[in-house]
């Protein structure tokens, strides 16, 4: 795949001898040396601990990509940063929200499409106004690069895709409010939450409100990347466009003003619950259009492509799950 930044955007690199931090600019990589901005800067998660002093040097390297850089197209684009916590936003678009309470229209309601829709706005006027965003944990561990193989696994049948924006924290966040919120964003990224469906809310678990952790956090089921572009390369993020295609065929695609619960009131609402910390992660939710809707699952061989303006592509291929070990 061909992949360029306009401006420029932060990831971690591979290329076959070591793993290193990079700047691209254009489709060319520029090498941070460790240390090179700063006393213990070594990883990507350094340039975040010391966001703002590295935000004002990057411009300064990254016009040296034309001359000084490698091309992206050579190297192993890995999660572009390690964090410590990931925070995800459930049901956090208004297409999502409307779509899942509609397609879960009891047998016995008389309520017109129309009509339910209409419903599920005013529950998304009123829950926007009074309540709070659904969050939980991911790990960590489930995470893979922009083109590493999604691993599915043998025991669900139902596992699909979430198209996600994904918040970078450049700053301790503690208990921040939502006017300050912003200024603890280092920058955005793209994630596609891969979850096994029929793993997440089985007869046995509903009671308690689903297995999460068992159906989101498989090793590779959290493809993050392929870079973080600055907030300041960016302009709005709700200008930002969303968009997840299937073998080619586009399945979800939305903007991220349409978030019923936008990123400063995720960030404070995140930032109460535990401190943030440089280079902590927020999934922001996600589109109507996954696997539910089209009643249409993932199988060995299927390509994702997950895209989001301005930012970049993921593109993951599913295989076949491994036999286990004896």
């Amino acid at each position: 795949m061909n992949r360029k930044v306009e401006g420029y955007g932060l990831g971690t690199f591979a290329d076959g001898e070591k793993v290193f931090a990079g700047l691209i600019s254009g489709d060319r990589v520029i090498e941070i040396a460790p240390e090179q901005l700063g006393a213990g800067i070594v990883d990507t998660a350094d340039l975040f601990t010391a966001w703002p002093a590295v935000r004002e040097a990057l411009p300064e390297i990254a016009a040296t990509a034309a001359t000084a850089g490698r091309p992206v197209s050579q190297l192993r684009i890995l999660p572009p940063v390690q964090p410590r916590h990931i925070f995800q936003a459930g049901a956090n678009y208004r297409s999502h929200v409307a779509e899942i309470i509609v397609s879960g229209k009891a047998d016995d309601d008389q309520r017109t499409t129309a009509e339910l829709e209409a419903a599920a706005e005013a529950m998304m006027d009123e829950r926007a106004a009074k309540g709070s965003a659904f969050l939980f944990a991911g790990l960590a561990s489930a995470m893979c690069g922009a083109d590493d193989d999604i691993r599915l696994v043998p025991e669900s049948s139902r596992t699909d895709w979430e198209a996600e924006l994904v918040v970078v924290i450049g700053a301790v966040a503690d208990n921040v409010t939502r006017d300050h919120a912003l200024d603890h964003v280092a920058g955005y990224t793209v994630a596609n939450d891969i979850s096994a469906r029929d793993l997440q809310f089985p007869a046995e678990h509903r009671p308690l409100g689903g297995d999460w952790l068992r159906a989101k956090n498989r090793p590779t089921f959290l493809p993050v990347g392929p870079f973080i572009v600055p907030a300041d390369q960016l302009g709005d993020y709700r200008d930002l466009e969303i968009e997840l295609r299937l073998n080619g065929e586009r399945m979800q695609h939305d903007r991220a003003a349409n978030m019923l619960f936008d990123v400063p009131a995720l960030v404070a609402q995140a930032s109460a619950i535990t401190p943030l910390q440089p280079g902590d992660l927020i999934l922001t939710g996600s589109p109507a259009g996954n696997g539910g809707k089209w009643q249409r699952w993932l199988a060995p061989g299927d390509v994702l492509e997950t895209s989001i303006s301005g930012i970049g592509t993921l593109r993951n291929a599913c295989r076949a799950p491994e036999k286990a070990t004896p």
